[in-house]
């Protein structure tokens, strides 16, 4: 098999030699390339691009890192400036060639601007209004503090060091100084969030707080790109004018915000009339897409659209629906965005002390704005003062909104790849630093106010308690089909067990485990979720009564030894799962629940199983046979069960060659014994294991042999070399 394996790959990586080598000859002609072969380039960019964020991102998981930082690394590593540019056979200049000094083509700035789109619309669905508006004051005054400082902070970093750094002396309102302010003060809701939903403190006050707040910053800080993008395409740096831009595009933006708000019912009722989720989400992206393409064309930034389209949509009972369908685009663009901002990263000039020493120096300042900015006025809002550090911390992340102004700024011509990389460079270090800081100090359940406000429970949380694994995922199931049937929207966010349910002004969460299930909703719903999992217990009841009149059940039992109907695709051997030391040539125990209990023994000294988890086996096996017994027929009997004991599947067998009661099809004793147990997590298939062994035994002179042998190794030998 491996010199098979080494023949194909051979063979694999020879054919695209060859497909390559005709270009080879054809690099000293130098002319323009034809639209064919812009297009093939493209085509080798993106899918390495593809490739190459997945893995920094898992990379990046495995170290409990954000995975974009990983899909950054990624650009940097396969970017023009680093191995994108070496030549190779067909890329004469390059996979990544620099064109007329810019890192990327024009194909792939497109891809980068949809998902930056896309991004910032998915953002914008995520916000939660209610808590926005809920602590808007205190939001509002953090968020503008924080955008203030910060911006000062960044420009004045700009304008100290421009001497030693670029040669001359830029004043407060020079482009480049003024940009290093607006990338500072952008701040990463995503990163905030996830930390602040670890720690369960997403509805505490300083939770919200930041949430309200980075979500401001960010809004601000695009309207400000906004701005300072029409004044410099203007050359009209007169303070009247500058104003007139500021409230126009804040009126404009809060104009079109109050508006897709105050419609969003109608929008998401002209959303449905499409038809199904996926083509309501699409067209949902159509919106985003003609909104950014509009307030590009007033004079404000796309992804300040964008944002508008997903928070207008953001309180519809489709925003989770469209969030969910719009994942796979969300997998393909987000990390492709990611991945050519690193790329736009130039690690020679990096590598420079002077542009390395200004980084960090930036990197403190960025720090500093937003914690000395965010942190005052959270003192003047009943915050003592270690809610105020937690504020400050939690406003220090950079994340996606800064890496988009960075690359505006320099697909603009305003700002230059050694500025770019400083910006990457702080939104890399602030976006390390943050979530073991953050995470540390919202571990102390300490005070953070300086006088407790009354707190009124608004939302109230219904369990319900699971007997096992396998009643927890029927139940769940018929539970999200009722929502369905009843009108909701369901979301999945599979990474934290959790379903979102919306309709209209309804809203119900449900975070699910093996244990239990529990709906979180404001009091007005409880009285429904009861109503709903009663009449979900009602109908499972009477399913179960039906499915107890089944008469032929007995027959369907016998058709497991129907080896012609077993064609079922081999995707394991037996041999893959038994082992000669978990054979017993002759069983001691004399009925059917000591049979179970000595064959659990045998996985103990088998080393298959702990010793401490021997009764947690058993009560799982005969669990199992209560509902149904698994004594077959022709004196074979498969005792199987799911265990949380295991971590894959495992197998004994054993036999009583004089036979023992275990309630057989065909009322005969049972004298083969194979046991299976399969972890109730992973999923493994188990019952094609037992199907597998099943075909082996239905033939008599196999079954003859293994009552005959007198050792496990020749029950091993039997039951693996008759396997066809």
């Amino acid at each position: 098999m491996k010199r098979q394996a080494r023949i194909l790959n051979a063979l694999f990586f020879g054919i695209i030699f060859l497909c390559l080598c005709p270009n080879v000859y054809a690099a000293d002609v130098k002319s323009e390339p034809t639209l064919v072969e812009k297009i093939t380039l493209f085509i080798f960019q993106l899918g390495i691009i593809l490739i190459a964020a997945r893995l920094g991102s898992l990379v990046f998981r495995r170290l409990k890192m954000p995975a974009i930082l990983g899909e950054l690394i990624a650009g940097v590593i396969i970017g023009s400036y680093c191995l994108g540019s070496i030549s190779l056979p067909g890329f004469s200049e390059g996979i990544f060639p620099l064109l007329s000094g810019f890192p990327i083509s024009q194909e792939l700035y497109a891809i980068t601007t949809i998902a930056s789109i896309i991004l910032l619309f998915i953002v914008g669905l995520e916000t939660d209004i209610e808590a926005l508006f809920k602590y808007s004051l205190a939001g509002s005054l953090v968020g503008v503090f924080g955008v203030i400082f910060s911006f000062i902070f960044g420009d004045l970093a700009g304008v100290i060091f421009s001497r030693y750094v670029f040669g001359e002396q830029y004043g407060f309102l020079h482009p480049v100084p003024i940009f290093l302010g607006i990338i500072s003060t952008a701040t990463s809701v995503g990163i905030s969030a996830r930390i602040l939903s670890e720690k369960k403190k997403t509805d505490s006050p300083e939770g919200v707080t930041i949430l309200a707040a980075a979500v401001i910053d960010d809004v601000l800080g695009i309207i400000v790109l906004a701005v300072v993008i029409s004044v410099l395409k203007s050359g009209n740096f007169a303070w009247k004018y500058i104003g007139f831009l500021s409230l126009r595009a804040i009126l404009v933006w809060l104009g079109f915000t109050f508006v897709g708000i105050h419609y969003s019912r109608y929008i998401s009722e002209f959303l449905k009339s499409f038809g199904g989720k996926r083509i309501i989400s699409i067209m949902g992206l159509a919106l985003a897409l003609l909104l950014a393409a509009v307030f590009e064309k007033s004079g404000l930034a796309m992804i300040v659209g964008a944002y508008t389209m997903g928070l207008s949509l953001s309180k519809t009972d489709i925003a989770y629906i469209i969030r969910e369908n719009l994942q796979v685009f969300n997998y393909f663009f987000v990390p492709v965005f990611f991945c050519v901002m690193g790329m736009m990263v130039n690690l020679r000039e990096m590598t420079s002390g002077m542009i390395l020493f200004f980084s960090l120096i930036y990197v403190v300042f960025a720090i500093l704005g937003k914690m000395v900015g965010c942190s005052l006025p959270a003192l003047l809002l009943n915050f003592n003062l270690r809610g105020a550090l937690r504020i400050g911390v939690g406003m220090v992340p950079r994340g996606e909104v800064a890496l988009i102004i960075a690359g505006v700024g320099l697909s603009q011509g305003i700002i230059s790849h050694d500025v770019f990389s400083m910006c990457v460079m702080m939104t890399f270090v602030t976006t390390i630093i943050t979530p073991p800081i953050l995470a540390r100090q919202l571990s102390s359940d300490k005070p953070v106010l300086r006088k407790e406000a009354p707190y009124k429970k608004r939302h109230e949380e219904v369990v319900y308690t699971m007997p096992n694994n396998e009643t927890a995922e029927l139940l769940l199931s018929k539970v999200i089909k009722a929502f369905e049937n009843e009108g909701f929207f369901i979301y999945h966010i599979a990474s934290e067990n959790l379903y979102e349910i919306r309709k209209n002004g309804v809203f119900i969460s449900l975070e699910y485990s093996t244990e239990e299930l529990e709906f979180s909703c404001v009091n007005e719903d409880v009285s429904f979720i009861h109503t709903l999992f009663y009449e979900v217990i009602a109908e499972l009841e009477t399913f179960i009564k039906k499915a107890k009149t089944l008469s032929d059940k007995d027959k369907i039992g016998m058709k497991i030894f129907d080896s012609d109907s077993n064609i079922m695709k081999k995707e394991m051997l037996i041999a893959d799962v038994l082992s000669p030391l978990a054979m017993k040539v002759d069983l001691e125990a004399d009925t059917k629940e000591r049979i179970i209990r000595e064959l659990t023994e045998l996985l103990v000294v088998s080393g298959q199983l702990s010793p401490a988890a021997q009764d947690e086996v058993v009560r799982d096996i005969l669990e199992r046979e209560a509902s149904m017994s698994t004594g077959m027929q022709d004196g074979i009997a498969l005792p199987h069960a799911k265990s949380s004991a295991v971590s894959h599947i495992t197998a004994v067998v054993g036999l009583k060659k004089k036979g023992v009661e275990f309630n057989s099809l065909d009322k005969n004793l049972s004298r083969i014994f194979v046991m299976t147990l399969s972890p109730k997590i992973t999923h493994e298939p188990y019952l094609q294991f037992l199907a597998e062994i099943s075909k082996v035994l239905t033939v008599p002179e196999n079954r003859s042999k293994l009552l005959a042998s007198l050792t496990r190794e020749q029950m091993y030998e039997i039951l693996t070399s008759q396997h066809i």
